[in-house]
Parts: structure tokens; C-alpha cells; sequence
């Protein structure tokens, strides 16, 4: 194989000028040194066979940080110029296709290298997605929602995946097949979401937003315990009180919201108990 030329001095050109009759022209030009440490990348992607053509080529340098892309013209070709000396990995991918294998190559300065990548194409790129985000409301505040259960169905009813919202409200369904899916979304202390009607055509990506409500019968807390006498014996059918408490220091003021009577085991329970400070009281008369 031949040696490939490579430019030592770069073009550099004059200002245009007019000649007429007899008249001399000196036009003098100053060639500049063209950069050292400059390498081109070139080759071809393909399935394994056929070129590809819009498939992104990227460069990623030897700590794996991008450095360059292109994408591959009508005949699958690329070419990467301007790359400075060093050791690079090189991959190529496209809609439908897995990411190719990364190739290593090490350029020194003026090196053009061919380098050709494969893709092999994959179907399960070809289904679709839903992508969402689950929140609450509290009076105008909307903040996302994690830990809530959402349930993907087909049309007939069928679970076909299931999945848990993240911290930031998230959650994904990959590889859906073409169809029509509803989606419910449910958590503990909210009602459980009415049904979204989510269709996938072609592959599609869908992106929902999905929203609960608290549900002010079970998103409150509880507060029990037992009641002992001095000789750590339960006492039975004990009067027990719960106070909320508002303000603060010298102006807090107690206020008797819920009564009730131990059991046999001593124990209490007040339910339905909404976000406050409170305290508990206990007696128990002849």
C-alpha cells in the first residue's frame, strides 16, 4: 500500500487582483505550517452485511468522555477529522439497532485509519414505552409521589406489568407491544386512581402524567398503647383522653378531642388522628 501524502505547508491564497496589458503581477503568499497531532477516523457501518445509513458514530477518548460523532451518509461511509493523537474507542448506533461493540484504536499524528462497525438489529426496539410521573396535590402544591404501585393491563383486563414510582414520582413500562392499556396507580393512605387509556401504535412512546388523591379516611394517623398501675399490671376499662395541643410556650392551650376505654389487656386505640402535636391522658375511677 501506498504512502498517504499528508500536507506539510496548508493552502493559503491572495486577494484578487486585475492584469491588463503588459503590466507584471508579484503576488507573494506566506504558506502556514499545518497542525501536527491531527488524525482522521474513516469507515462503514453495517448490519453485518447492508450499510446503514443516519447511523451516529461516536468517538469516546481513552477515559471513556465523548469527544466526537457524525452520522454515516446514504452508503453507510463516516469520516471523524481533526482527532489529536491518542487512544480513542469508537461505536455506532441507529433506531432499531443495538449499540455496536466498541472498537480501540490508537492514533498518532496524521493517521488516517479505517475502522467499519457492525449493528445488529434488535425487535424489542421496534415496541414501545410509557413514561410517566405520579404526583399529589396538597391545596395548590403538587409534589411527586414515590413508592405508589401502577399496574399496566391490556385490553382485556390482563395484568401484563406492574412496577413502583421512584423518588422523583417516575415510573417506565419498556417493550410494549402495539395495543391499547389501561393504567391504575394506587398507594397506601390515597385513593386509588381512576383507569388511564394509554394506546401504542407503531412502536410509539407515551408520555403520561398520573395524579392521587389522599384519602382523608385512612391518611391520618393512630395513637395507642397500655395502661399499667404501679406493679406494671394492665388496668382494665381505664378512662383514656387524647389532647391536641396548638401553640406554643405559655400560650399552648390543650384541647380534649377523643375519648375512650382500655380492653381487657389494657390497651387503647384512638384512630383517624390528623397531623398535630397531642398528648394522652389516663384515670381511672372507683
Amino acid at each position: 500500500m501506498a504512502d498517504i501524502k499528508q500536507d506539510l505547508l496548508g493552502l493559503e491564497y491572495s486577494s484578487s487582483f486585475t492584469l491588463q496589458g503588459i503590466q507584471e503581477a508579484d503576488i507573494d503568499l506566506e504558506l502556514p505550517p499545518v497542525t501536527a497531532g491531527l488524525a482522521t477516523v474513516y469507515g462503514t457501518v453495517t448490519d453485518g452485511a447492508a450499510p446503514l445509513a443516519d447511523a451516529t458514530v461516536k468517538l469516546f477518548d481513552s477515559t471513556g468522555t465523548p469527544f466526537q460523532h457524525t452520522l454515516t451518509d446514504a452508503n453507510g461511509q463516516y469520516t471523524l477529522s481533526d482527532v489529536p493523537a491518542g487512544t480513542y474507542t469508537i461505536s455506532a448506533v441507529k433506531d432499531g439497532y443495538l449499540l455496536s461493540d466498541g472498537l480501540g484504536v490508537t492514533l498518532a499524528s496524521g493517521d488516517t485509519t479505517l475502522m467499519n462497525l457492525a449493528c445488529t438489529a434488535d425487535a424489542t426496539l421496534t415496541l414501545g414505552a410509557i413514561a410517566g410521573v405520579l404526583t399529589t396535590t396538597s391545596g395548590t402544591t403538587v409534589t411527586p409521589l414515590a413508592g405508589a404501585k401502577i399496574t399496566l393491563k391490556d385490553s382485556n383486563d390482563t395484568t401484563v406489568a406492574a412496577t413502583y414510582s421512584a423518588a422523583d414520582g417516575e415510573f417506565l413500562f419498556y417493550d410494549v407491544a402495539d395495543g391499547v392499556y389501561t393504567l391504575l396507580a394506587s398507594a397506601e393512605g390515597y385513593l386509588t386512581s381512576a383507569p388511564m387509556a394509554v394506546t401504542i401504535t407503531g412502536g410509539s412512546l407515551a408520555n403520561v402524567t398520573m395524579t392521587l388523591a389522599a384519602d382523608i379516611r385512612t391518611y391520618n394517623g393512630t395513637v395507642s398503647g397500655i395502661i399499667r398501675d404501679q406493679n406494671g399490671t394492665a388496668v382494665a376499662g381505664c378512662f383514656v383522653g387524647l389532647y391536641q395541643i396548638t401553640g406554643t410556650g405559655a400560650t399552648a392551650v390543650e384541647r380534649l378531642i377523643a375519648v375512650t376505654k382500655t380492653n381487657a389487656e389494657g390497651k387503647y386505640l384512638f384512630g383517624g388522628v390528623i397531623g398535630g402535636q397531642y398528648l394522652v391522658k389516663a384515670k381511672l375511677e372507683r
